[in-house]
């Protein structure tokens, strides 16, 4: 009995010392609240993604470091696993290095288009106020390899390569077969900054979007300005897919130009953010869409918000819509931790 006591004891002290310099991390996100639209019932859905996830880091000496995260997003108001068949970690799962000059990750990522412009959106392209989304950004893309610079006196940049026919999707028809790259580059130095990005999304055709923008803070205000186009090519429009939608309609994208400006404006007040933007989208059959939105986040502490947002979306007559006025309120309670 004292042997195998002393035993695990040894053991228990042998593992310690062998993760000493490893540690892993559980957060998550969870949020839930009422929707009503224009033409709909009230139903319960999120403003921020609800998600629990884990994150990796060892010390291997030298300033290097293993890194590793895993992210399953679900529905909190039923339940249901977001993401396809099969996607258990939809948000991320990935394994990578980090050192001083940056870090370089493999796997489900983060797409770089999207982490970059949001940040310039006032509703971070949630909810009902969030920006009109491009038809071709995704919020994250798999197959991929993600490098992210260190930061240089508030310059950085990033670069990624996603491999062509990978997922077994409609939208990895030979036909529109490509692979994948995108580049960042950003300024957040003070009050002040500015980003651009290029995009060319696999499997659509050589489709791509660029945009530029950049923000100024000035005491509890921040106005923010960005500019993007998206270029659907005939191959990818040629599928039909739902995946790459119009922003306004849902309906598959078509070929040509979207083109998207949005102005934005955040002002904090004791607990609160007040947060306001302006949407204007032109489509390739020159429809021109605007959107308006106003909202407010209250911190009951630093994990802890409630939120009230409101949209007003007018989509251009010539749509033919059953509504082409269409407004929106959402109302809910976010917990980080």
């Amino acid at each position: 009995m004292k042997k195998t006591l002393i035993a695990l004891a040894v053991l228990g002290a042998t593992a310690g010392v062998a993760h000493a310099q490893s540690n892993v991390t559980i957060y998550g996100i969870v949020d839930t609240g009422f929707v009503k639209e224009t033409g709909s019932k009230a139903y319960m859905n999120e403003l921020v993604n609800n998600r629990i996830g884990f994150r990796g880091v060892e010390d291997l000496g030298g300033g290097l470091k293993a890194t590793f995260e895993l992210e399953k997003r679900f529905n909190l108001f039923n339940g249901a696993t977001r993401g396809g068949a099969g996607e258990e970690f939809d948000g991320a799962s990935n394994v990578g290095l980090a050192g001083n000059w940056g870090a370089v990750r493999f796997g489900r990522v983060n797409e770089l288009s999207t982490e970059t412009l949001r940040t310039l959106d006032p509703f971070n392209q949630y909810g009902v106020g969030g920006m009109f989304e491009s038809p071709l950004r995704s919020a994250r893309i798999s197959s991929t390899t993600r490098f992210d610079s260190a930061n240089y006196s508030g310059f950085s940049f990033g670069a990624s390569y996603s491999l062509e026919n990978q997922s077994g999707g409609a939208q990895d028809d030979q036909a529109n077969g490509n692979a994948g790259y995108a580049v960042s580059g950003k300024y957040a130095n003070g009050p002040v900054v500015v980003l651009a990005n290029y995009n060319r999304a696999a499997n659509t055709d050589d489709s791509n979007n660029w945009n530029v923008g950049g923000a100024y803070s000035f005491g509890p205000a921040k106005i923010s300005l960005a500019y993007e186009k998206t270029k659907v090519k005939a191959g990818l429009a040629a599928l039909g897919n739902d995946d790459y939608a119009d922003p306004v309609t849902g309906d598959a994208a078509v070929e040509g130009d979207y083109k998207n400006v949005l102005v934005g404006v955040s002002y904090k007040i004791g607990a609160g953010t007040i947060n306001a933007s302006y949407n204007h989208l032109k489509t390739p059959e020159d429809y021109k869409d605007q959107k308006f939105a106003l909202g407010y986040t209250h911190d009951l502490s630093k994990r802890t918000s409630v939120y009230l947002d409101y949209s007003h979306t007018r989509a251009d007559s010539d749509r033919g819509l059953d509504d082409d006025k269409i407004n929106a309120v959402q109302l809910g309670v976010t917990h980080k931790f």
